[in-house]
């Protein structure tokens, strides 16, 4: 088998050398490489002050601002009543006429219940007074809601 021949070191034309190595360039003892530009750093003594600067805002002061006359403020207060179910016993509401918040009085009378009631008896038999009884007893009559402050009809709760 052959064997290549050994390869000389050359450089072709218009090509630099090659850098000095490190322990070349740190030989020589020197802080900097030599041909270098670097200026050194600079010295300063202690206990200089600093330099004076003349004060130079950056911006302007802030301009007082006339204060904005803004209308007046006006609150609106929405009430919202919100209606309210009669039925058989006394409900808080407020009172359309007197616009007070008001417990209604109560006013029963005879309704189609109760005479529904009184003919469902007559039919079974109870026509000597027992079929009267339906007009005595509230929970079959209709109800109507009054204002106790201006005594006017506020609503009616009918049973049928």
């Amino acid at each position: 088998m052959a064997s290549a021949p050994p390869l000389e070191p050359c450089i072709p034309a218009g090509f630099a050398a090659q850098p000095p190595s490190y322990a070349e360039a740190m030989g020589a003892g020197a802080p900097y490489p030599q041909g270098s530009a670097a200026p050194p750093p600079p010295v300063y003594k202690a206990g200089a002050p600093y330099p004076a600067q003349a004060y130079a805002p950056m911006y302007p002061p802030p301009q007082p601002v006339p204060p904005i006359a803004s209308p007046p403020v006006v609150s609106v207060q929405t009430v919202y009543v919100q209606p309210t179910s009669f039925g058989d016993v006394p409900a808080q509401t407020c009172c359309p006429v007197c616009a007070q918040t008001v417990v209604t009085r109560l006013e029963h009378s005879s309704g189609s219940m109760a005479w529904l009631v009184c003919a469902g008896l007559c039919i079974i038999g109870c026509m000597y007074g027992c079929c009267l009884i339906p007009f005595c007893v509230d929970g079959l009559k209709d109800v109507t809601h009054f204002c106790p402050n201006c005594n006017s009809a506020i609503g009616t709760f009918k049973r049928l």
